[in-house]
């Protein structure tokens, strides 16, 4: 799918300049369109799967998709503390996992900025509470003696986006 300003689909030049007015504001957003889905990695359980297909506006205004996949996630967690990762996404559909700052409660965690020219997809924090420290991409996200307490949070906000009707 793909939008352009200077699509001949559309015959009225006002079409064409309002959908130009759309993607433009689009862009300078950086959001998605939709929800990432993030859940537990269905083929490595020490990964976060983005489990939809996330469409969203690059930095020049080109839509584009990022089809499901599988993201690895480094750093630890030390027992009984609260840290997460953010994953973001560039122009590329390069998918990112920069993990935050702990902190000893879930309001003194730190979640880290979105990097410069990507999109937000969401957040997973981890809580471990079991016996031992959650190590990313060691630990699996869903391991009994650890117990990381994943929480899968999708930062799309679907009540951003007024789009106006074009007749």
């Amino acid at each position: 799918m793909s939008i352009t300003p200077n699509s001949e689909s559309s015959s009225n030049a006002n079409d064409r300049e309002r959908w130009l007015a759309i993607q433009t504001n689009f862009a300078k957003v950086s959001k998605a369109f939709n929800a990432a889905g993030l859940v537990i990695g269905s083929t490595a359980n020490t990964k976060v799967k983005i489990a939809n297909t996330v469409y969203y506006f690059t930095s020049t205004g080109a839509l584009a998709k990022k089809t499901t996949a599988e993201v690895a996630i480094a750093g630890k967690v030390a027992n009984a503390a609260f840290n997460c990762w953010l994953l973001s996404m560039d122009d590329a559909g390069t998918v990112t996992a920069t993990l935050g700052t702990a902190g000893a409660t879930l309001a003194t965690m730190v979640i880290p900025e979105v990097p410069t020219g990507s999109i937000s997809l969401g957040i997973v924090v981890v809580n471990p509470t079991g016996t031992g420290d959650f190590t990313g991409g060691t630990t699996p996200l869903g391991d009994a003696t650890v117990v990381p307490n994943a929480v899968y949070i999708d930062t799309y906000d679907p009540t951003f986006y007024q789009l106006e009707t074009i007749s």
